[in-house]
């Protein structure tokens, strides 16, 4: 069932759709061209919103204009039990749907535990792409997103996997996804008890706002009253620390889905109240009530506590191509290189970082007949660190844009930090003599029209005098620039302007 109200509450227009059996609507979405796009699951087997159904319950997608119309419609799915919740627009031509799934097949291509989150590329049309999961060995589902001034995407939910739940049963985890798509623990919280996250935003401080419940009396929360408590803290991103937490509720079950700062320093979080009235201090009707609260943080900002053990990676190199043997690569953020790890056939590898490593990790992934990536990740200090790292069988078409090989405003040269990746690159391509790559170069758009595309593929050639220079044929390369037309990134801040400033690897065959 959805329903459009203008901003005064008025119904504009409404729509229910389905079948026989148990449809739901779990989350919608507004891109760039208008066209709202809901998310949700879909059981009936007689709808013809369904045609061919993959398992007992499917991720379903409706596509409607501004005036209601439904503009199209698709399922997605396995064997088991899969839906779609999170809409995120990542670029003009590129959606991003985030749910979950349990089925072991279908269109789920690496299942890696009880239920996995599940992110489904489509096209502006809502035409399947490519589809993948993250996750951990027991139970994770996402429930907000939100994207930084720097593009960066990150989702929140709850995770019973050991290394994403670190303090108790379950905790409230907050993933990280780069633009590949790969994602990784940013942040996990909570005590020993159970907590989830419901909510995600940023502050104009860049901070995180955080909404939930949580069953804890230790860790993160110093009190408890109920079964379930709503849960709200802010954490200071830069510094990874606390700036406040605190709980509400009473003797039953309490969870806040939405958090937002009001005016004279005050906060308002609203959610879902099962205590009496006489505990909260309001009046209730029912079982349960919707329930808001108007508060203000103490001004002494309470500490997160110090842990003192190893700073670890762990997850699996998740191969296309399953049982495959890989390696990996571990460097610091000035491309240093720290380790390499061999990964056995079950793809699970634990690594230990070095006490004397600050900053972020850069990864390097390999296995016999897949695509190499690089992926980065900033380990919390003292904790496990989540990150499953997914690897495609050769073909033609993929392409990875190589983030750390950057160039100054208007230049071709190579900058010193872009060499360990160049040897990276070296590296695979010496392992696979018989494809043939495209190098191709990016701008900004911020220099002169004329001289974006002779800029470009300057660039690019830059980076295929080095491959040649250490030995291979340059009959392997087609050089290639494209200006300043393929942008990944906002060239409104000088992060996406580094960004886009880039050379890209594609395989051509």
């Amino acid at each position: 069932f959805i329903v459009c109200i203008d901003p005064l509450g008025k119904v504009r227009w409404q729509r229910a759709l389905g079948g026989s059996g148990n449809e739901m609507a779990l989350g919608a979405g507004i891109l760039p061209d208008t066209t709202i796009w809901v998310v949700g699951q879909i059981g009936s087997k007689d709808s013809v919103f369904h045609p061919a159904p993959y398992g007992g319950v499917d991720a379903w997608l409706l596509r409607f204009s501004l005036a209601g119309e439904l503009l199209g419609h698709a399922t997605f799915g396995g064997s088991e039990h899969d839906y779609l919740r999170l809409v995120i627009p990542f670029s003009t031509d590129t959606i991003w749907l985030i749910g979950g799934s349990d089925s072991p097949d279908g269109h789920i291509q690496n299942p890696l535990g009880r239920t996995d989150i599940w992110l489904v590329e489509v096209d502006k049309h809502g035409k399947l792409r490519r589809s993948w999961n993250f996750g951990g060995a027991d139970f994770e589902e996402p429930y907000s997103w939100t994207r930084s001034s720097e593009g960066e995407i990150w989702v929140a939910g709850t995770s019973f996997s050991a290394g994403a739940a670190s303090y108790g049963r379950a905790d409230g985890v907050i993933w990280r996804i780069d633009p590949a798509g790969l994602a990784e623990v940013a942040w996990s919280g909570g005590g020993g008890g159970d907590e989830g996250l419901n909510f995600l935003s940023l502050t104009p401080q860049g901070d995180w706002l955080i909404a939930g419940m949580t069953s804890s009396r230790d860790g993160l929360i110093s009190s408890l009253v109920g079964l379930y408590d709503a849960w709200a803290l802010r954490w200071n991103r830069p510094s990874d620390s606390l700036v406040f937490c605190y709980t509400f509720g009473g003797k039953d079950v309490e969870s806040w889905v939405a958090l937002f700062p009001a005016e004279d320093k005050l906060y308002v979080g609203c959610g879902t109240t099962a205590s009496p009235g006489d505990q909260l201090g309001v009046r209730t009707y029912g079982n349960a009530d919707f329930w808001m609260v108007w508060w203000a943080p103490d001004s002494v900002p309470q500490r997160f506590p110090v842990v003192e053990a190893p700073t670890v990676l762990i997850g699996y190199l998740l191969t296309e191509k399953k049982g495959t043997e890989g390696l990996l690569f571990f460097r610091d953020e000035k491309g240093r290189l720290l380790d390499s790890l061999v990964v056995d056939a079950t793809g699970l590898f634990r690594w230990t970082l070095p006490d004397t490593v600050n900053g972020e990790v850069r990864i390097s992934a390999y296995a016999p007949g897949h695509f190499w990536k690089e992926f980065s990740v900033r380990p919390r200090r003292g904790r496990e660190n989540r990150i499953d790292l997914y690897l495609e069988k050769l073909r033609p078409g993929l392409r990875l844009p190589l983030f750390h090989v950057t160039f100054d405003k208007g230049s071709a040269k190579l900058l010193p930090e872009a060499y360990p990746q160049l040897e990276a690159l070296y590296r695979f391509l010496k392992e696979n003599p018989s494809l043939r790559i495209e190098i191709a170069g990016h701008t900004d758009g911020t220099s002169l029209p004329e001289s974006e595309i002779q800029l470009s593929r300057s660039r690019a050639q830059a980076v295929v005098d080095y491959l040649v220079k250490r030995g291979l044929p340059k009959e392997r390369f087609h050089v290639v620039g494209y200006g300043k037309s393929r942008p990944i990134a906002d060239n409104a801040t000088l992060e996406g302007q580094r960004r886009n400033r880039r050379v890209e690897v594609r395989i051509i065959n």
